[in-house]
Formats: structure tokens, C-alpha cells, sequence
């Protein structure tokens, strides 16, 4: 019996888990605010790159806000899930999602550029917590604008000390640093980023894989498929998410009323 409770609230809890893995996954990739690296030694690979950067980000996604909804499958510890997201964002404001199973709520998430926020509906539980405690609890810095970037599939070039520049036909293959790691952009033959490798000295690894582009208006194009992976070295994880519908054109309301009889979890 006890064990069926745990197994239960275990599954439960990774669905909560994965309705804001899609957010704070960014943790793992990518701390862009740092004071940038010296030039390279080779400002020739440095300008060819510079160049591709430039024509890359002409094509990034940059809409407003986005109102959206995903299949999405997580994976964690030996467990998964697939459930339906529901996802909204409004430009350097906010981001929500709400996942469902079956057409029932199980979890909503709302993050702003200072605070992050659960609702576990299985459980009864309510997170609140200041994003730089979450961050640190991971033992990473995040902010707000790189989940924005993992969210649109557009991972940031800021702050990427260029290493080696890799000409395809087509496509190419940036390699570099971005402080004490290291960092692998895949493009393709369409000049938009089709994997993005992040590794650290600790066994961290991360990959996101961006497929099935399209373009959205003036908005830019935005990747209706990803593939996210990573390990920490000991645990490892995995999550899918394939957009089903999107719109960019109507700034969406992102509701979070809490029920005053959940319990406020640390």
C-alpha cells in the first residue's frame, strides 16, 4: 500500500516536474551575463563566424508573446510521462504552462523575471520561491531571458568566445566557450540552429535538438519540434516537445489563481 502511495506520488510529482522542465531546463545550458572572454587568436574565424552569427539571428524567432500547445514526454530517474502543455509567454514578463492529462489539470507553472511558481493539482501543493533560489539550489545561475531562449528555441550567441568555424555544404558547425564552457551550434543548410551542445567540467552535458522550422510572419521561424537531453554525470533526462498549435498574434492572459487549501511546499 505504502508503496503504491510513493509510486503514485512519484509519477504524479514528474508530471508536476515536467510541466516546468521545459522552463528551468535552461539552468543547465547556458549563464550568458558574465563578463565576456578575451579575443581569440584567430580574428580571421572570428569575423567568418561573426558573419554567420549575424545571419543566423535575422531569422530568429522574436515574436512578443505565444500562445501554444505541445505533446510533450519527460523523462527522469527512470521514470517518464507524456502529457498535453499548454504554453504562454509574454515577452520579458512571464511564462506559464499548464499540463494536462486526459483533458485534467495535474500542474501549472508561472515564472517572472524574479520569482518561480508551481501548483502540484495531485498533490495539493504550491511552490513559491525567488528564481535566483531555484537557480541556486541547482547550483546554477539562470535568468529570465535564457529561459525565454530555450523556450523559442533560439539559444543565445551572446558572450561565445569562437573557437573553430566548420563550413558544411550546407550548413556549418560552431564551436567555442562561453566561460568555462564549452558550446557546439549545429546549423543547417536555412541558416537556423538545429543543435545546440552544451558541456562542463562536471560531467554536464546538454543537447537540444530543433527540428520541423517554420517560418511565423515577421515574427521569424520557430521550431515546432524539440528534443532536449542532458546528464549531470549520474542522473539523466530527456524531454520531447512537439508544438500542435501556435499563435503570435494575441497577447494571452496567464491566470494563476492558488487554492488557499494547498499546502506551501520549500
Amino acid at each position: 500500500m505504502n508503496y503504491q502511495s510513493n509510486h503514485h506520488t512519484g509519477k504524479s510529482r514528474l508530471l508536476v516536474f515536467g510541466t516546468s522542465l521545459l522552463l528551468i531546463i535552461g539552468m543547465l545550458m547556458v549563464n550568458s551575463c558574465k563578463s565576456p572572454k578575451e579575443a581569440v587568436e584567430e580574428p580571421e574565424v572570428e569575423l567568418t563566424a561573426e558573419k554567420l552569427i549575424k545571419e543566423i539571428k535575422l531569422k530568429e524567432f522574436n515574436a512578443e508573446s505565444i500562445d501554444g500547445r505541445a505533446r510533450i514526454q519527460v523523462g527522469l530517474d527512470g521514470m517518464s510521462q507524456s502529457f498535453r502543455g499548454h504554453i504562454r509567454a509574454v515577452r520579458d514578463s512571464a511564462i506559464w504552462v499548464r499540463a494536462t492529462v486526459l483533458g485534467f489539470e495535474v500542474g501549472r507553472a508561472m515564472i517572472t523575471p524574479d520569482t518561480f511558481q508551481l501548483i502540484d493539482r495531485v498533490n495539493r501543493e504550491y511552490m513559491k520561491m525567488p528564481l535566483d533560489v531555484v537557480a541556486h539550489r541547482y547550483g546554477l545561475d539562470v535568468t529570465f531571458k535564457q529561459l525565454e531562449q530555450l523556450l523559442t528555441g533560439s539559444p543565445s550567441f551572446d558572450d561565445v568566445v569562437v573557437r573553430k568555424l566548420d563550413m558544411g555544404n550546407p550548413g556549418a558547425t560552431i564551436a567555442g566557450f562561453i566561460d568555462n564552457m564549452q558550446v557546439l551550434y549545429k546549423i543547417n543548410g536555412q541558416q537556423l540552429v538545429e543543435r545546440f551542445t552544451l558541456m562542463d567540467g562536471n560531467g554536464r552535458v546538454v543537447r537540444s535538438d530543433n527540428n520541423q522550422y517554420k517560418q511565423m510572419g515577421d515574427a521569424g521561424y520557430f521550431a515546432w519540434d524539440r528534443q532536449i537531453t542532458g546528464t549531470d554525470g549520474v542522473q539523466e533526462f530527456y524531454l520531447n516537445c512537439e508544438f500542435l498549435e501556435l499563435n503570435v498574434e494575441d497577447v494571452p492572459t496567464l491566470p494563476f489563481d492558488v487554492p488557499s487549501r494547498y499546502d506551501r511546499i520549500e
